[in-house]
């Protein structure tokens, strides 16, 4: 969920070490000069480096952040098993801004999503064509992040723009393996699916990404700046990974 930059040539892995423990990351060469170093949800480890620095250096580096990157390693395979592949049935549970709700597909010549009570109401040309109704569940999620995204996004802004940051554009769309990102023109991408959690932990997202406007790295002025945001935010952090595993 760092900040962002283009990447250049990768495909060349590094190894990293913490006593006996071993695990080949993969090394990725940026533009930018902080080296940075991601555990995803899966479990593999990106190592993100300058694109100038010698393997060496890059070695040193990382084998000193070896304690914490198998305490992340450790902390994502504890987490309850994956949320099963949704078939979008009726009967069928499915989260929205941190709720269950349950589906009820009917058929309809107006196809559209609606939010009623517990349940969340697919009206589509078929019932049984699961891929038309996954469809608009898709679309439905993706106005829903739009508006909601801009509103938190305002909401936790103003401590950010006291030190002089101006409100970034915002951009939602899907995001295969984080929640967030900076880019290099100082724009916050979201991805989509987080309209899945609720809004404390789409907060979090945010906080971590505007931060970022500050801090490209997760050393300890980007962690401080953090903490005096937002003090609770390592247990959202944990509340959003057992959410959306």
């Amino acid at each position: 969920m760092s900040g962002a930059s283009p990447m250049m040539a990768d495909g060349e892995q590094i190894e990293v070490g913490w006593g006996e423990r071993r695990v080949i990351a993969r090394l990725e060469r940026t533009h930018r000069r902080v080296l940075r170093i991601d555990v995803q949800p899966s479990g593999k480890v990106v190592v993100i480096a300058p694109a100038g620095e010698a393997r060496s250096d890059i070695q040193d580096r990382v084998n000193r952040k070896g304690s914490w990157v198998f305490r992340e390693i450790d902390r994502i395979s504890a987490r309850p098993v994956s949320t099963p592949e949704r078939r979008f049935i009726s009967g069928e549970t499915h989260l929205l801004l941190g709720r269950q709700y349950r589906l009820s597909i009917e058929e309809s010549n107006d196809p559209q999503v609606r939010v009623e009570g517990a349940r969340l109401r697919i009206l589509a040309r078929r019932a049984d064509d699961q891929a038309h109704c996954r469809r608009l569940m898709t679309a439905f999620y993706a106005i829903t992040a739009k508006s909601v995204f801009a509103e938190r996004l305002e909401a936790v802004a103003p401590p950010f723009i006291r030190k002089g940051l101006k409100i970034p554009v915002l951009i939602v769309r899907p995001m295969s393996k984080r929640w967030g990102s900076l880019t290099p023109k100082g724009r916050i991408v979201l991805n989509v699916d987080l309209v899945r959690a609720g809004p404390s932990l789409i907060d979090y997202v945010i906080c971590h990404e505007l931060a970022h406007s500050f801090h490209p790295d997760h050393g300890e002025e980007w962690r401080g700046l953090f903490d005096m945001v937002m003090s609770d935010w390592q247990s959202r952090k944990a509340q959003l990974e057992a959410l959306l595993r």
